[in-house]
C-alpha cells in the first residue's frame, strides 16, 4: 500500500477525522496490521527462506536469504557437491532437478500445449522420481526425499497417496524446513480433496498468504470472518481474514478524496473497499469476540477494534482497546501488533508533556529493538516495524509536536526518520575523499521529504533549527531524536549559507560560508556547475554549456563564498557612487550577477541545489529576477551606446513577465494561438528594444538581428 486512489466515501467511511499526507510526494501510510511476517505477504511462508539459507550454506554463501538461490544456483550446488565428494548428495540433486525441469514444463504450458508424448515423458519422469525416493535407506537426506516424493505425488495429482503419505511417515519426521514444506503440499491435497478448512488452517498456520488468498477470496470481509468464526472461534484462518479486514480498511480511509478513482486500483493490488456499516459492525463483533471466553487470542479482536476505530477517528475507544490489548492472550506477535497499535493511536490522544514523551522514549527503545530483531530475521533493511515507526512519527508526532509549537521537535523527527531510511547518508560514514556516491546528493533533492523541509525554511529558522540540533536537551526523548539526526556542521553552514545568498544576504553568508570544506563541495552533484560556470558572464547573450554529466567534480574554490564577497563589494560601491555612466555600469554588473544566481540563471547552483523549468523565486527568497530588472532599468538610462543597448536587449530577454503565451484553440483542431500581454513587462522591453534597433541600427550587433522573438514580437 503506497498510493491510494477513492470514490466519493460520503457513503463510506468518514473523512472528517482522516489525516493527510505530509506532503504530495511523500506518503506514510504502510499497513499498521501486521500478524504475518512482512516477508509472508510477498514471497511466501519461512520455511521457504530456510530452504533457501539450507542451499546457502551448504555452498558457503552468507549472503541474505530469500527463497530463490536453489533456482539460480543449481549448477553451483552441483558442482559443491561434486567437490566435497558428496554421492548421496549428487544423487539427490539429480533427481531433484528433473523435478524442477518437469515443473518448469508444467509452467510453459500457458504458453505451448504439450503433445500427448511429451505428457507421457513427463509422467514416467514423476514416476521414477517417486520410486528413487521410496528406494532411499539413509538417514541424512531422509526428510528430502520424502519431501520429493510428495512433490512427485502433487504433480501426478496423487492427493490421496499424500494424504497418506503424510499420517505414515511425513508426519512423524522431526520438526525442519522439509517437513514444513511437506506440510503445505498436504495442505494442498486436503484442499483437493474437499476440507478446505483443514487445509487453509494449516496455510493460516505457517503464513502461507498467497494460499490463503486463493481458497478464501469469497470470504474476504464481515460476512466471511462471522462464517468462519461460527464454526471455529480459534480457526487459524481468522488471524489472516481479520488482518485483511483492517487493512482494508486502512486502504480505503488513506487514500485521498480528491483523486476519485473507481474500483481498479483495489483490484489492481488485490484489495477490497470497506463499507461505513461494514466497518463500524465489525468493531463491534471484535470486541464482542474478545469478551467470548471460547476465543483464544482476544489480543487479535482487541488490536483489530482499536486499530479500526483509530481509522474511523475514536481514538479514545482506539486506546482503550489497543491498551487492552497488549495485556490480553495472544502470540507475541499479535502483542507486538497491539503494542505498535496503541504508540500510534496515543499520538492522537496526548500532549507532549514530560509524561507522554517518557512513554515514547520506552516505546520507540522497544520499537527499535524490533526493527533490528525482524531484520536479521530476513535481512531486508526495511520491514515492517520501520513502516510502524515512519506512520508513527510522520503522521502522528510530527503533526502533534507542530501543533504546540514545538517545530523543532517535529523537523528532528523527520530527520530520524531520514537517517533511520538510509535517504541521509552521514558524512563521517564516507570513503575515501576522493569517492563519490551519487546517492549521498539526494540529501540536496526533491525527492527526501527532510531535505525538502528544510529547504522551505528561512535562513534564520534554518540556524535555529541547526542550533536546537546542536544543543543539549533536558527532555530525553527529544535527546533521543536530536542524537539520532544528521547534523553535520559543514552540511548545515553550506545550507544556512545559501539560503542567505538566496534572501539576498551576502555579507550574513560569508562567515557560514568560510567554514564549508571544499570536501564537501566536491561531493556535491551541483560541484559540476560550479567550477565551469561564471557568474560574472551575462546569460542573455549565451547559456554556458556543461559537457561533463552529472557526475561531481572536485573544486578549489568555494564559488559561494567568491559570489558573496564579490556582491557585497558592489553593493557597497554602488550605494556610494554618484549618478553617471560609471554607476550605470555597476548597476548593469550586478544586474548581470543577480540574474546568473536566480532560478533562471546558469548560476542557479549559488542559490539552489536542484532546478525546474518550472522554477521561481520563493516566497522567503530575494527575487533576484526582480533585482535584475531593477539595476537594469538604472544601466539603460547610460549615454554609452554599447551598455544602453546591452540592457534593453537583457530587459527583453528576462522572462519576468512573459510578453505573450500560447494557448490551445479546442474548437478549431487545438491549434496554437499566440495571446499577448501588452501590459507585461517584457513587451514593453520588446517594445523599447525594438524602437532602439530602428533609430540606432549601428548600435546593435548580430545576436539581436537573429533575435527569433524580437523578429515574432515585430510581426505581431
Amino acid at each position: 500500500m503506497r498510493r491510494f486512489l477513492i470514490y466519493s466515501l460520503l457513503a463510506l467511511l468518514p473523512l472528517a477525522h482522516v489525516k493527510a499526507c505530509i506532503s504530495e510526494g511523500h506518503l506514510h501510510n504502510s499497513y499498521m496490521f501486521s500478524v504475518f511476517h512482512r516477508n509472508a505477504l510477498t514471497y511466501g511462508p519461512a520455511y521457504l527462506y530456510s530452504i533457501d539459507r539450507y542451499w546457502q550454506s551448504y555452498t558457503g554463501n552468507d549472503g541474505p536469504s530469500g527463497t530463490t538461490y536453489y533456482k539460480w544456483n543449481r549448477e553451483e550446488i552441483m558442482k559443491t557437491a561434486s567437490s566435497k565428494g558428496d554421492l548421496e548428495m549428487m544423487a539427490y540433486l539429480t533427481l531433484l532437478n528433473r523435478y524442477i525441469d518437469i515443473s518448469e514444463a508444467y509452467a510453459d504450458d500457458a504458453w505451448d500445449y504439450p503433445t500427448k508424448q511429451e505428457l507421457a515423458s513427463r509422467r514416467s519422469t514423476l514416476s521414477g522420481i517417486i520410486a528413487a525416493s521410496k528406494a532411499y535407506r539413509g538417514a541424512r537426506l531422509r526428510a528430502q526425499y520424502v519431501l520429493l516424493q510428495m512433490r512427485a505425488n502433487m504433480m501426478l495429482g496423487n492427493h490421496s497417496a499424500n494424504i497418506a503419505l503424510w499420517n505414515a511417515t511425513a508426519s512423524k519426521l522431526d520438526q525442519s524446513q522439509w517437513r514444513d514444506a511437506m506440510r503445505n503440499i498436504y495442505a494442498r491435497a486436503l484442499l483437493k480433496s474437499g476440507q478446505r478448512t483443514r487445509a487453509c488452517d494449516i496455510y493460516a498456520e505457517q503464513g502461507d498468504v498467497r494460499s490463503i488468498k486463493a481458497v478464501m477470496k469469497n470470504y474476504r470481509g464481515l460476512a466471511g470472518i462471522k462464517s468462519v468464526f461460527a464454526k471455529n472461534p480459534n480457526a487459524p484462518t481468522l488471524v489472516y481474514l481479520v488482518q485483511d479486514f483492517v487493512n482494508n480498511v486502512q486502504e480505503t480511509l488513506d487514500q485521498k478524496p480528491e483523486e476519485l478513482a473507481s474500483d481498479e486500483w483495489f483490484s489492481l493490488i488485490d484489495a477490497k473497499r470497506v463499507l461505513r456499516k461494514d466497518a463500524l459492525a465489525f468493531v463491534q463483533f471484535a470486541i464482542n469476540a474478545a469478551d467470548n471466553k471460547m476465543v483464544k487470542w482476544p489480543s487479535l479482536w482487541l488490536a483489530a477494534a482499536s486499530m479500526t476505530n483509530y481509522l474511523m477517528g475514536n481514538y479514545e475507544h482506539a486506546f482503550v482497546e489497543a491498551e487492552g490489548a497488549v495485556n490480553a492472550e495472544g502470540t507475541q506477535r499479535m502483542r507486538d501488533n497491539a503494542r505498535a497499535i496503541r504508540l500510534l493511536v496515543s499520538t492522537c490522544c496526548n500532549k507532549p508533556n514530560d509524561e507522554y514523551t517518557s512513554f515514547l522514549l520506552a516505546e520507540f527503545g522497544w520499537l527499535d529493538n524490533k526493527i533490528k530483531e525482524e531484520r536479521a530475521s530476513d535481512g531486508e533493511y526495511f520491514n515492517h516495524y520501520t513502516d510502524v515507526k515512519d506512520r508513527v512519527v510522520h503522521m502522528g508526532l510530527e503533526p502533534l509536536f507542530r501543533g504546540v509549537g514545538m517545530d523543532n521537535a517535529a523537523l528532528a523527527l523527520c530527520a530520524m526518520m531520514s537517517a533511520e531510511n538510509k535517504d541521509l547518508l552521514m558524512v563521517e560514514q564516507r570513503n575515501a575523499e576522493d569517492s563519490f556516491d551519487e546517492n549521498y546528493n539526494m540529501v540536496y533533492g526533491p525527492w527526501d521529504e527532510y531535505f525538502c523541509k528544510m529547504d522551505s525554511l528561512t535562513a534564520d529558522r534554518l540556524a535555529n533549527y541547526y542550533k536546537y540540533l546542536t544543543t543539549a536537551h533536558s527532555n530525553a526523548f527529544e535527546t533521543y531524536c536530536t542524537q539520532n539526526t544528521y547534523h553535520d556542521a559543514d552540511y548545515f553552514n553550506d545550507l544556512i549559507g545559501t539560503k542567505l545568498i538566496a534572501e539576498g544576504r551576502f555579507a550574513d553568508a560569508i562567515p557560514y560560508l568560510r567554514k564549508v570544506s571544499t570536501s564537501l563541495l566536491s561531493k556535491q552533484l551541483i560541484s559540476v556547475f560550479a567550477s565551469k560556470r561564471h557568474f560574472d558572464t551575462p546569460r542573455w547573450f549565451g547559456k554556458q554549456y556543461v559537457d561533463d554529466g552529472y557526475e561531481p567534480v572536485k573544486v578549489s574554490r568555494n564559488a559561494k563564498l567568491d559570489f558573496c564577497i564579490d556582491m557585497t563589494s558592489r553593493l557597497s560601491q554602488y550605494s556610494l557612487a554618484r549618478e553617471g555612466n560609471d554607476k550605470q555600469q555597476m548597476a548593469y554588473d550586478l544586474a548581470v550577477r543577480y540574474y546568473q544566481a536566480s532560478c533562471y540563471g546558469d548560476c542557479w547552483y549559488l542559490t539552489h541545489y536542484y532546478r525546474s523549468v518550472m522554477d521561481s523565486a520563493r516566497s522567503w527568497e530575494k527575487d533576484f529576477a526582480a533585482e535584475t530588472v531593477k539595476y537594469l532599468n538604472v544601466a539603460k538610462q547610460s549615454n554609452d551606446m554599447r551598455l544602453r543597448y546591452n540592457s534593453l536587449y537583457a530587459l527583453a530577454f528576462v522572462p519576468v513577465e512573459p510578453w505573450a503565451t500560447t494557448e490551445y484553440d479546442a474548437s478549431n483542431g487545438y491549434n496554437e494561438i499566440l495571446v499577448q500581454h501588452p501590459q507585461a513587462a517584457q513587451y514593453q522591453a520588446l517594445n523599447e528594444l525594438g524602437m532602439f534597433a530602428l533609430a540606432h541600427p549601428e548600435a546593435i550587433d548580430d545576436y539581436t538581428r537573429r533575435c527569433d522573438v524580437l523578429r515574432q514580437f515585430n510581426q505581431k
